[in-house]
């Protein structure tokens, strides 16, 4: 099941996981673990590895477009 709320993208994979999609790459991921996020604009995004959290962080609108 898949929910929108503002710009992030969560998908519940069972009761105890909570995924986000990472931006850039497009991995889902557990934002419980991530170990790499970003504050933008108040939303907090998440992502699989430093390589993705710096281009994002470098051009954060290039990657939200779509989502608009």
């Amino acid at each position: 099941m898949t929910f929108l709320t503002g710009v992030n993208r969560i998908t519940t994979i069972d009761p105890t996981v909570t995924a986000v999609e990472d931006r850039v790459c497009h991995m889902k991921l557990d934002k419980r673990t991530s170990k790499f996020k970003s504050e933008y604009k108040g939303e907090t995004y998440y992502f699989c590895s430093l390589a993705c959290k710096k281009k994002f962080d470098e051009e954060p609108e290039k990657y939200l477009e779509f989502y608009h």
